[in-house]
């Protein structure tokens, strides 16, 4: 397992511009004064280095998180804390696939970077959450895939918090056809002219912890495991690699809130 460092100052510059802009920020006072509460940091997240690899990579990834917004009329989503409704933007990147990175995959065409944008959601109660999102590709694919999963909540301590449920993943076929198809033009002994369809593709387990440093500052931690399904877990690409993908992610987030 080989792990390449893509961009590691990417958490140094996220909390240096956070604290820089902190004095534009009020500080959050618990009221219902219109406004927006959120927290925003950066991530180093381990994943496989393409959909059905045994290899891993490591990459920066934004955490932006909207904690509850308060619109003049009074009309308020979320509470600003992790009880209730929070919602935010889903953001990822995929990677550039190609047999360059990847030799097991010489004979496939290479596939582009994609940017996937989308929307996420989560509801707590108590020591139970439900969370899910959804994305959009562009660039590499152009399809929408998705997560939904269910946590319980454990916090032992004031500043720490532990969670960790079940996890299932869904792609339509624009995506699982990008990344677990063969053209008949890619054809070969070794790949097989494969269409692959969409639904669930993958279904596992995933588990975190979240370290309270301060009422500004937080550090966050995680560590998930899917077993691909269907279509995505009989590709030949998949044969190629694995049917087990692991994720690992490390974060630091700071909250602020500017009122209207």
């Amino acid at each position: 397992m080989t792990l390449y460092l893509k961009a590691a100052g990417v958490l140094v510059f996220a909390s240096v511009a956070a604290a820089g802009t902190s004095g534009a920020m009020a500080q959050d006072t618990g009221t219902a004064q219109s406004g927006i509460v959120f927290d925003l940091g950066a991530a180093g997240k381990v994943t496989p280095r393409y959909a059905g690899s045994s290899e891993l990579i490591l990459s920066p990834v934004p955490l932006i998180r909207v904690k509850r917004l308060t619109l003049p009329n009074g009309l308020t989503f979320g509470g600003g804390s992790d009880e209730g409704l929070s919602f935010g933007p889903a953001f990822n990147v995929v990677g550039e696939r190609s047999a360059k990175h990847a030799p097991e995959l010489a004979g496939l065409n290479t596939i582009d970077a994609a940017v996937e944008l989308g929307v996420a959601a989560r509801y707590q109660v108590g020591q139970f959450r439900l969370m899910g999102e959804v994305r959009r590709g562009f660039g590499g694919h152009e399809g929408f895939r998705g997560e939904i999963g269910a946590d319980l909540i454990v916090t032992p301590h004031e500043q720490w918090t532990f969670h960790g449920g079940p996890r299932l993943a869904f792609a339509d076929s624009t995506y699982t056809n990008t990344y677990f198809g063969v053209s008949p033009a890619e054809a070969s002994a070794r790949f097989p002219a494969t269409r692959a369809s969409g639904g669930l593709i993958g279904a596992g387990l995933e588990a975190g912890m979240r370290y309270q440093i301060n009422d500004a500052w937080a550090l966050e931690g995680s560590a998930g495991w899917t077993r691909l399904t269907g279509d995505a877990a009989r590709s030949p690409i998949t044969a190629q690699g694995s049917k087990d993908q692991f994720t690992f992610s490390l974060g630091v987030l700071r909250r602020f809130q500017i009122d209207f």
